[in-house]
């Protein structure tokens, strides 16, 4: 059941509307399908190579090991799995091996049912807490994109974005029941995501405010000469001066958007040039899932009807979002 729709005549009642008030759920439902696609493709890449990595013969077991790691994830999201990891730890390896190939079946499991919708919330956290669970187990093995899949997940997992485009929706047709009335859900978790991901880029914009390689634009062409980050071996040195106004577009942009994103006016094309530059680092680099975490979060800052046409299952948005003063 939905909330009355907050009093905008009440002193703060705009900023209510806009945080309470109902939204198009478009954007969490593609949310929902692009960061449940990353945990599952992810957890499944690492199958090959699970015993390396989470296994006995890997280190990460060793008393050594688990102190660095202790310090390493004390401020992180993964620091209350830790006494489990540690509890794991004392086991013998003969124990605990069918014991985390048994938890890795279910991060795939419950994955996968997220990202399809399939008891969407339940699912989705067995999932963030599992994938968590094993960055506790080896925080150096992913990029730090692996902690930031986290709180993204998690406003899905508060939002209605298993309502639509889902297995949840399909079975509640199956079994008669009306389908929802439109396709709108309270804000409040979209608002969190913007929120997030206007504070990350305000965080990157502003650390990088005074740092030379950044301030001559030779970061990118740098970061793709090395084997470590660049996606391909190629001869970039013609190409530096190009990649200098590319790292400088960047330095602007990113600390820009803190701002732009907010404004009716020029959100969208903010959005969609943040968008521009995540396509092509992923094209360029190699940084993990990182830049497709970023784009999920970048559509909640576009247009709802042009995500509707994404979504065709998904009712559109309703005309009624864009009377005067209704909350966007």
């Amino acid at each position: 059941m939905s909330a009355a729709a907050p009093d905008i005549r009440r002193p703060f009642g705009r900023i209510e509307a806009w945080f309470f008030g109902p939204v198009p759920v478009h954007a969490m439902v593609l949310n929902r399908l692009i960061l449940g696609s990353v945990l599952f493709l992810h957890a499944a890449s690492r199958v090959p190579e699970f015993g390396v990595v989470y296994g006995s013969a890997s280190g990460a077991w060793s008393e050594p090991f688990r102190e660095f790691a202790r310090s390493m994830l004390a401020p992180q999201l993964a620091i209350p799995l830790l006494p489990v990891v540690d509890a794991l730890a004392q086991l013998a390896p003969e124990a605990r091996e069918p014991l985390l190939v048994a938890l890795y079946a279910g991060l795939l499991a419950s994955s996968l049912a997220f990202t399809l919708g399939l008891h969407t919330r339940p699912a989705g956290c067995v999932a963030l807490a599992l994938h968590m669970l094993f960055v506790a187990v080896h925080p150096f093995a992913d990029w730090s994109w692996a902690r930031m899949v986290a709180p993204f997940s998690f406003y899905c997992i508060l939002s209605r974005a298993g309502d639509y485009a889902s297995l949840d929706a399909w079975r509640r047709r199956r079994r008669g029941h009306r389908p929802l009335p439109s396709g709108r859900a309270p804000a409040w978790p979209m608002r969190l995501l913007q929120i997030h991901v206007a504070a990350m880029y305000f965080h990157a914009g502003f650390a990088r405010i005074d740092d030379p390689g950044w301030l001559r634009g030779d970061v990118l062409f740098e970061a793709l000469a090395q084997t470590l980050f660049g996606r391909f071996d190629l001869e970039l040195v013609q190409w530096k001066p190009a990649f200098a106004r590319l790292s400088r577009a960047v330095f602007l942009l990113e600390p820009a958007a803190t701002f732009l994103l907010w404004i009716p006016g020029v959100r969208t094309l903010c959005a969609l040039a943040l968008l521009a530059m995540h396509l092509v680092l992923e094209l360029l680099t190699q940084v993990g899932w990182w830049n497709y975490i970023m784009i999920a979060g970048l559509l909640a800052f576009l247009p709802p009807a042009w995500l509707a046409r994404l979504l065709p299952g998904v009712p559109p948005p309703a005309a009624a979002l864009t009377r005067p003063g209704a909350p966007r």
